[in-house]
């Protein structure tokens, strides 16, 4: 099995490494820093349906890997080229990739 996990961070971090938007900080509900420099990738113009009117809206999502996200704070944020996004809920969690609606 270590086999397989080499092989699976190889692959995460070729793909963090060609699709990354930059390097962001991972802050605490609180502001304090939980991890500096992770590769994200930024996505604007997501589709988000709200569920209590039914209609779609655009968002702004993070996706990051999980693991770097420990410990997990739900209402955490990211400093990312000066800018903070602050986390407003999960758009997906596949257990190791995490996308993160967020919020300027």
């Amino acid at each position: 099995m270590a086999g397989f996990g080499n092989a699976l961070a190889k692959m995460d971090a070729a793909i963090a490494a060609s699709l990354n938007d930059g390097h962001a900080d991972y802050l605490s509900a609180g502001g304090a820093v939980l991890a500096e420099g992770l590769e994200v990738m930024l996505d604007r113009d997501v589709e988000r349906l709200d569920t209590v009117s039914g209609m779609l809206d655009r968002a702004v999502t993070i996706t990051v890997r999980k693991a770097l996200l420990q410990p997990f704070d739900r209402k955490g944020a990211f400093r990312l080229d000066g800018k903070t996004w602050h986390i407003d809920g999960i758009a997906t969690d596949d257990g190791h990739w995490l996308t993160l609606y967020v919020v300027p």
